[in-house]
């Protein structure tokens, strides 16, 4: 199968539909790139309108076969919300063969396609990225936050301790590690989600799943992850909840003062932003949670 025709598929599978409408014109996009390694390389940046110096950053890293502007184009309301919150929120953008505007991956080690083929180097890319929004806006390097869907959340994982400032917190969406997971800095706080009904990257660790192909081995279910990650973290005993009506969260308090939650819901699928309940927005939910994280 030729490389352009595997890509295609995968943009098919992992996402579907048709991209949203911009941000909207209140919320104003900066593109900006840094070097990493003899690649150039763009990122989006939304700045809140309160633009003091030492503001906290949320980095968001596309599904496989996405791109920024894809990303940001569905995000609007993670936008918004943490934007009037006070935060930057800044779309990082993967790799393709042809440089195209989608149709690009992160290298998360066993995923996926081209960026795990050419074994680009994610964490130099990120760490230009920071150093260029701390030159430019002043940011809070203490708090530094990842949100990824899908390949962009397996970066989260993988990428989290090969960082020159250690995130504050990561948010993985629809996402997994694989058995080889590298530790977390202990400072690292994680919140994890997951729908049952995924079955593009399947909740239960399905070998059989339509993602299989674009992976070089099989990833951990989703609650099988949560123990190996509560291993990794040093994390106490779980404390179980149902927030609304089809979902259940999982919290432990871990070693370094951070916190494990993860989060599953009966119904959601693949799709970014999954919405689980008619009462959810995990939007709001992130928020929270990476306001907590101090």
């Amino acid at each position: 199968m030729r490389p352009l025709i595997a890509t295609l598929i995968l943009s098919c599978l992992l996402f579907g539909g048709v991209a949203a409408a911009a941000p909207g014109p209140s919320l104003k996009a900066e593109t900006l790139s840094v070097k990493a390694g003899k690649d150039q390389r763009e990122f989006i940046l939304y700045t809140p309108q309160d633009t003091r110096r030492g503001m906290p950053v949320v980095l968001v890293f596309h599904g496989g076969g996405g791109g920024a502007k894809w990303m940001a184009s569905k995000s609007r309301k993670l936008t918004r919300t943490f934007t009037e919150a006070g935060y930057a929120v800044v779309y990082m953008n993967g790799s393709s063969r042809r440089d195209s505007e989608k149709l690009r991956t992160w290298n998360a080690a066993h995923c996926c396609a081209y960026a795990q083929r050419q074994n680009i180097d994610e964490a130099t890319y990120i760490n230009a990225a920071v150093d260029a929004l701390d030159r430019k806006i002043g940011i809070d390097r203490t708090r530094i936050f990842l949100v990824g869907h899908s390949n962009g959340a397996m970066l989260s994982y993988r990428v989290a301790g090969q960082m020159k400032d250690a995130p504050r917190a990561i948010a993985p969406i629809s996402g997994a590690i694989f058995a080889d997971q590298p530790a977390l800095p202990a400072r690292t706080s994680i919140f994890m989600y997951h729908a049952k009904d995924d079955e593009v990257l399947s909740y239960s660790g399905n070998p059989d799943d339509k993602a299989e192909r674009w992976r070089t081995q099989p990833h951990l279910g989703f609650e099988k992850a949560e123990v190996e990650l509560a291993r990794l973290k040093g994390c106490g005993a779980p404390g179980i909840a149902s927030p609304a009506s089809g979902l259940t969260e999982i919290r432990r308090a871990c070693a370094g003062g951070s916190t494990l939650l993860a989060l599953s819901a009966e119904t959601g699928g693949h799709e970014w932003a999954s919405r689980a309940a008619a009462s959810y927005q995990i939007e709001d939910t992130l928020l929270t949670f990476f306001n907590s994280q101090r």
